[in-house]
């Protein structure tokens, strides 16, 4: 199963995205992809990141001499993608990163294509954490989704916003199942107007989560977010995979 997240930057994409990953790998391993370019889902996870995809395309493209004499390029990135892999205990972590420069990229977004379809085959969960414009899923790079998770801060203009995400994924031919939509960072319950909001623009499936001290302790210190099981945002993850797991 593929869960994808997307959502407009600070409304708390990897925050809940590290805690489905550490969540369903307590059942087996999981495919982590931090497909944002800000790359916040290592320090969430706690897993040091040092080669990006991005960093391998830009070699790749920009200087030939960095592909060893009888290896053809799509053999030399396919093995630079599997070195990339950061691996801690049942969570193996890919990071797209960006590349830089204006050369071609085409070639290589196929054979990224190649690999994460044979990679994410080995998983029963794939969870990809994405920049709000979804660049990856609507280039094809990563396969679509089946399970959208469309984050929201708790506002009328945050729930327009996700509407228009889900819009857009629609609009670029994107494979995606069920689309759920969490509200999070809530200073209470959810007020009726939010939920009235949500469903007038499209969505059926909602999850309110409560702001969460925790979330905030973690990210002063910059330590990784190992919350407590009664946590606001752990029971709002429980909801969640109790949700697509029903999917």
């Amino acid at each position: 199963m593929i869960i994808a997240l997307a959502g407009k930057g600070g409304v708390g994409k990897s925050s809940i995205s590290s805690q489905l990953i550490l969540r369903l790998s307590k059942n087996g391993p999981v495919l982590a992809v931090d497909a944002d370019p800000n790359t916040n889902l290592p320090d969430k996870l706690g897993i040091p990141a040092e080669i990006t995809i991005g960093e391998i395309k830009n070699r790749a493209v920009n200087d030939s001499n960095s592909i060893p004499n009888g290896m053809s390029k799509h053999e030399y990135v396919a093995l630079e993608v599997r070195k990339a892999m950061h691996e801690h205990d049942d969570i193996d972590l890919l990071v797209m990163g960006r590349p830089e420069g204006e050369g071609c990229y085409c070639f290589m977004n196929n054979v990224l294509k190649e690999c994460f379809n044979g990679m994410i085959r080995n998983y029963e969960f794939t969870v990809v954490d994405n920049e709000a414009g979804m660049e990856h899923l609507s280039r094809k790079t990563l396969p679509g989704a089946d399970i959208m998770l469309f984050v929201s801060d708790p506002t009328r203009i945050g729930i327009k916003t996700a509407s228009r995400l889900s819009s857009v994924a629609s609009e670029v031919g994107m494979e995606v199942g069920r689309k759920i939509l969490i509200i999070n960072n809530l200073p209470g319950d959810l007020p009726p107007e939010l939920s009235d909001e949500a469903k007038a623009n499209g969505f059926k499936d909602i999850i309110s989560i409560k702001h969460d001290p925790f979330v905030y302790s973690a990210g002063l210190d910059g330590s990784p977010l190992r919350l407590p099981d009664d946590s606001e945002l752990s029971k709002g993850v429980s909801l969640i995979i109790s949700m697509i797991t029903q999917a």
